[in-house]
């Protein structure tokens, strides 16, 4: 029996230098598209995180002056650190983080939140949230009716109205980008809060400013 000699396989070829190097030129190009729009969105979800965060604490100061039939108050705070709310806190125009509270919590920031209501030393916080929680390097600036004064706190009473100077806060960065859509959170005279975007014009779009 003859036996018919089998063709020999081809030679298994790897990937040349040239064709890794292309590889790698396109690689690059993409990664250098990509980057900076990575950039812009995460900066750009850091600002939604504090608007959202800004209108939480300013709906929850409002359901609880409702629930409990007594004023609360929200309070913009800027605190000592960058990890906790700490009794180095101060109420101020242009602090990042909040505090829903009965009383003025500067200096006592550390307080837990408490049902009682008799506490002379305790500022009676509800809720509070350190500004630097996915929001860091966020500016924030509270405003008074007129856009310009500052302020830095709003009451709501039993019927969920809002009293103080506080009215509107504006959500930034201090060093803006071009790419960068700052917000804003504005509250009513009848205690309804809103986020906005400044840059919208279009008056159907109800993203807009009013």
């Amino acid at each position: 029996m003859t036996h018919t000699p089998r063709a020999p396989r081809p030679a298994q070829r790897g990937f040349s230098i040239i064709e890794i190097a292309v590889t790698l030129v396109v690689l690059g190009m993409l990664l250098a598209t990509a980057v900076p729009s990575m950039s812009a969105w995460v900066r750009n979800a850091k600002l939604r995180n504090q608007a959202e965060s800004l209108q939480t604490g300013l709906q929850q100061a409002r359901n609880e002056a409702v629930r409990r039939n007594r004023p609360i108050t929200f309070y913009m705070v800027d605190n000592g650190t960058a990890t906790a709310l700490n009794n180095s806190c101060t109420v101020s125009a242009a602090g990042a983080s909040w505090v829903v509270s009965v009383r003025d919590p500067g200096g006592a920031c550390a307080a837990a939140p408490t049902n009682a209501s008799t506490d002379a030393t305790n500022p009676l916080i509800v809720v509070k949230r350190l500004g630097t929680e996915g929001s860091a390097g966020v500016s924030v600036a509270g405003l008074a009716a007129d856009g310009s004064t500052a302020a830095s706190s709003v009451t709501f009473d039993a019927l969920g109205r809002r009293s103080g100077n506080l009215t509107r806060l504006t959500v930034s960065y201090a060093s803006a980008q071009s790419e960068d859509r700052p917000l804003r959170v504005d509250i009513t005279p009848a205690g309804m809060v809103r986020s906005c975007d400044p840059l919208i014009t279009s008056t159907s779009d109800p993203r807009r400013c009013l």
